[in-house]
């Protein structure tokens, strides 16, 4: 197989799914955050895996990915978290999308909407208490209130806030969050408005606090193998789904002093085999996220990090594999082609290396390959009109 496929395995995603399950208290229940594609696994095949498992609810960002999950078969709750805008109202009541509200200035033009349409839509309250992003601070209740007493098409479903530091346990913080939530509940039922559920937690607040479960936790990175910071390591047992491989082109022995790559930054230091795979930066391959030091600490391992990656090494739990071998990059990191410096190993064209590729920066036109019991059940494809395709084997 030429180029990089992604190996996904769905019996991973739904013993993820029971392992959260478990620690949910009643009577609250999962709300599977599967934005961004699943965060890169794919939206449809995990919605329709967790449906199976008895989920009833996800959550999405836009409009455009909850059509896609109703498209495709997706029924129960489905919450849109980010802000819809107006030419996109009419496709979310026909498809009775959840929608957030968190300005005050589209509850007139949305009960319009509905009005025309004679269709009622769910909504759910977003509350700012600290994230900076959107939602309704405690002084705009009141007003917002009177407005949707008079919206009978708008049904309040929800009210919920996001946690800024739950990933980081800051606890004072989310503390008063949570306080600054629960004001604004208290305001809001204090003007007419109580609705039907509240939900808070996101994948770090839900292990760290059972008292703010609620009716709804709203999970996503546990789904997909990942806790939310390396303080969560030992808080329940998950499976990585995801695996992204390519094979090995040419490969060639090269004696001790070869340069290899752009600018010759790479030089062999002993007689080497070299390997060419067809990966790089168009497929995500090499392409990391700009993060921000939290601290001293963590300014001083991330430019480590920098460093030894200038040498070809690769610190942390992502590695190249071949033959069960970790090997590294020679030189810098092509737009399509990628040099690996393999060593001693034994290798030919048509070899198989996993190489690691962030799940939600792998190029969506990457083939995913879907595993159920040891073998693959389906292939999707982007096509070039921008269509997903799944074909059952």
């Amino acid at each position: 197989m030429a180029g990089i496929w992604i190996d996904i395995d769905i019996d991973a995603i739904a013993a993820n799914y029971r392992e959260v399950v478990k620690l949910v208290k009643p009577p609250a229940r999962c709300m599977a955050v599967v934005k961004a594609d699943a965060y890169g696994l794919g939206s449809v095949e995990v919605a329709r895996t967790l449906a199976a498992e008895g989920c009833e609810a996800f959550a999405v960002t836009t409009v455009e990915e909850g059509l896609i999950l109703r498209r495709h078969g997706i029924n129960g709750i489905i919450l849109v978290l980010g802000p819809a805008l107006p030419q996109e109202w009419a496709l979310a009541l026909e498809e009775d999308l959840h929608l957030t509200v968190a300005d005050a200035g589209v509850v007139f033009q949305l009960e319009q909407t509905c009005r025309n349409m004679s269709k009622k839509v769910q909504i759910h309250l977003k509350l700012e208490t600290g994230m900076g992003r959107t939602g309704f601070g405690l002084q705009e209740l009141e007003g917002l209130a009177e407005l949707l007493l008079k919206s009978p098409h708008l049904e309040v479903a929800g009210v919920y806030t996001h946690f800024a530091r739950a990933a980081q346990r800051d606890h004072e913080f989310t503390q008063r969050q949570y306080e600054r939530f629960g004001a604004g509940v208290a305001a809001l039922a204090g003007h007419g408005i109580v609705p039907g559920w509240k939900h808070v937690c996101n994948s770090g607040a839900f292990l760290d606090y059972p008292e703010y479960h609620h009716d709804f936790v709203r999970v996503g990175t546990l789904l997909i193998g990942h806790v939310p910071g390396p303080g969560f390591n030992d808080r329940l047992t998950l499976k990585d789904p995801w695996a992204a491989k390519t094979n090995i082109l040419y490969v060639h022995r090269v004696p001790k002093g070869t340069h290899v790559g752009y600018q010759s930054i790479y030089k062999t230091k002993t007689e080497t085999n070299l390997a060419l795979i067809p990966a790089g930066y168009a497929d995500g391959f090499g392409v990391v996220p700009h993060l921000v030091p939290q601290g001293g600490w963590d300014l001083v391992k991330i430019i480590i990090k920098n460093i030894a990656s200038l040498f070809g090494l690769t610190l942390g739990k992502e590695r190249i594999e071949l033959q069960g071998r970790s090997v590294r990059v020679a030189g810098k990191i092509g737009m399509q082609l990628t040099v690996l410096d393999v060593g001693q190993v034994n290798c030919a064209p048509g070899d198989e290396v996993k190489i690691p590729l962030r799940r939600t920066l792998a190029n969506p036109r990457l083939l995913r390959q879907y595993w159920r019991g040891g073998r693959i059940y389906a292939k999707r494809t982007l096509t070039e009109e921008g269509v997903f395709l799944v074909q059952a084997e």
